[in-house]
């Protein structure tokens, strides 16, 4: 039998072009990936955010009210703003109630381990393809306080919200940590030597002070989306 080398240029170019057909399968597979009945709500944030903390409370009780309001609620199924999100849902969830609390999880050697609030929880292998799962079902995305996979996270939706691959989505910053990330935008993609984005981009995300000013947001576009 003829030995093949990894090195081989033809064998490279075969792998190459098997890795394309899978990753056009994987978009088809995503595009077609059922989304919840139900008005479904991803919370972004830190896993390093502890139970005692007020930022911890304040995701508690918003979820608390996405799941009276009939939303589904959906996390990275680990700790911090993550538990808070799911244990919330759960807490919150009135009698007979359809809504789940859902966990996208990703494997990692630490920090992310599934709590203990789920319904449901889909593990994942890569960062590419939670965020496409992430995508797949959500109406809504808001962001609490979180470090730089929750700015991965929102800056994802972002580009997909500006380039229309998602639509009839919103985006939601809670808190005071984000205006700050907005006014950078400004200052170095829109100056005057160069005008890397459109000021219209910086519209699309909702910087709210409050969650119950994302809540808000949420009833109208539940209304607006019939659901």
């Amino acid at each position: 039998m003829e030995k093949i080398s990894i090195h081989d240029k033809a064998l490279q170019q075969r792998v190459v072009n098997s890795l394309e057909k899978v990753w056009d399968l994987t978009d088809d597979l995503v595009s077609f990936y059922p989304p919840y009945d139900n008005y479904s709500v991803t919370v972004f944030g830190s896993a390093r955010i502890s139970e005692d903390s007020p930022a911890y409370r304040d995701v508690v009780e918003f979820a608390k009210n996405l799941a009276r309001l009939e939303c589904n609620v959906i996390s990275g199924g680990g700790p911090g703003v993550m538990e808070a999100a799911n244990r919330g849902a759960v807490e919150g969830k009135l009698t007979d109630s359809p809504i789940k609390s859902v966990g996208i999880n990703i494997e990692l050697p630490f920090e992310q381990k599934n709590n203990p609030y789920l319904d449901e929880c889909f593990p994942h292998k890569t960062f590419f393809t939670r965020l496409q799962h992430f995508m797949a079902v959500s109406d809504c995305f808001v962001a609490f306080y979180g470090g730089i996979g929750t700015v991965l996270e929102i800056l994802t939706v972002l580009q997909l919200m500006q380039v229309k691959k998602i639509d009839n989505c919103k985006l939601i910053l809670v808190g005071k940590m984000w205006p700050g990330l907005i006014k950078w935008f400004e200052a170095e993609m829109l100056n005057d030597d160069m005008q890397l984005i459109h000021s219209g981009d910086l519209l699309i995300p909702h910087l709210v002070p409050h969650y119950q000013d994302a809540l808000e947001i949420i009833k109208q576009h539940k209304v607006q989306l019939g659901l």
